[in-house]
């Protein structure tokens, strides 16, 4: 009995032991007995930082740096790796600034990223695509009922929605620019929904999968000073967002948006092994249409400074050009690469998920198809 209680005790004391024996990095548990060397480095440097005069001087430098760094170790055992090198190395150059801080130092003020404008609804997210359709359909004067001889417009929509019962829609109306300017935002949102209507009564789609938007006299596509341009302007667009196999998609409608799941290395623009399928989707159905053209763009987050972001965006777009016309043969005259930055933000900067939203490669396809 006494052997007994002397294993059981002995139990306790090892469970006890063993709970004790998390490590942390940076108030993050680790989940494996060995981290990356920049683990220790970063926080080498940040124990260096908090002890030297500067951190009397630039608190909120320290306070930001440990904060990168606990958010490096997240990401860490998230299996972000490039992330993690991303903010640790982050941390560490902010917490060697701090370290050089002295009286003459002043507080940086914090800085607030601009409100996210709200996505055109043509903007493509991972896993969905856009197929953006312009219907031929001109309205009377001040009236917003679909005239009989343009059902068939409307029908593109309608069949294509039938078919993919997980796509949606948004209906996007425009005007001219003759009449004022709250009287064109009304006619364009009662053009939109009498799409929309149509849809839903003539298809069966149901109204949750629909959406109607009128901008007005906004992003004319043509000069209002002539009636041709007037006609361009008073449009109906329909942007459908979908979760297909591009392959799947025939025949291919006037313009398709789509993002390619690629990841870079920290700095680099060279398309890494195991995100060429995602370049290949664009190069197939460019060689099935030889008459398409294409546009890719490169995103970055905010992390670096201005100029070297429009360049690296700049330079990972022209990688996939370069790959798609090596490939696949696709004539360098068909194809051309626009690098932004981080001008267009689909997310906010403050968190690595925002950050990774934001670095993307679009591709935007536009189809001439003969007829």
């Amino acid at each position: 009995m006494k052997n007994k209680f002397f294993l059981a005790g002995q139990m306790i004391v090892i469970l006890f032991l063993c709970s004790s024996c998390t490590t942390y990095h940076f108030g993050v548990a680790n989940r494996a007995a060995m981290v990356p060397d920049d683990f220790g480095q970063t926080e080498a440097v940040l124990a260096r930082a908090e002890q030297s005069p500067g951190a009397w001087y630039c608190p909120e430098k320290i306070a930001k740096a440990k904060e990168l760094a606990r958010e490096g170790a997240e990401v860490y055992w998230s299996c972000h790796n490039t992330e993690s090198s991303r903010l640790l190395a982050e941390a560490r150059q902010l917490a060697e600034e701090a370290e050089r801080c002295g009286p003459g130092a002043v507080a940086a003020p914090m800085v607030r990223e601009a409100p996210i404008e709200p996505l055109p609804a043509a903007e493509p997210t991972p896993e969905r695509m856009k197929y953006c359709v312009s219907l031929g359909i001109e309205f009377d004067i001040n009236k917003s009922e679909i005239r009989p001889q343009y059902h068939d417009e409307v029908a593109k929509v309608g069949d294509f929605m039938k078919k993919y019962p997980t796509t949606t829609a948004v209906i996007e109306g425009y005007t001219d620019e003759v009449g004022n300017d709250d009287y064109n935002m009304q006619l364009s949102q009662q053009r939109a929904e009498s799409v929309v209507k149509y849809l839903e009564v003539n298809f069966g789609i149901d109204s949750s999968r629909l959406s109607a938007k009128g901008y007005g006299e906004a992003k004319p596509t043509a000069d209002n000073a002539t009636d041709a341009g007037r006609q361009k302007n008073r449009r109906i667009n329909a942007i459908i967002d979908c979760a297909l196999d591009v392959k799947d998609i025939a025949p291919p409608p006037e313009r398709l948006c789509m993002t390619l799941k690629v990841e870079y290395a920290t700095d680099s623009a060279d398309i890494r092994a195991g995100y060429s399928d995602e370049v290949d989707k664009v190069g197939e159905y460019m060689k099935k249409y030889p008459t398409t053209t294409a546009i890719i763009e490169g995103h970055t987050d905010n992390v670096g400074s201005f100029e070297h972001n429009m360049k690296l965006s700049r330079s990972r777009a022209e990688n996939v050009v370069n790959y798609l016309a090596g490939k696949f043969g696709i004539d360098s005259s068909r194809l051309s690469a626009k690098g932004y930055g981080s001008t267009r933000s689909i997310a906010y900067n403050n968190t690595a998920e925002g950050r990774q939203k934001n670095r993307r490669i679009n591709a935007i396809i536009d189809c001439v198809i003969d007829k």
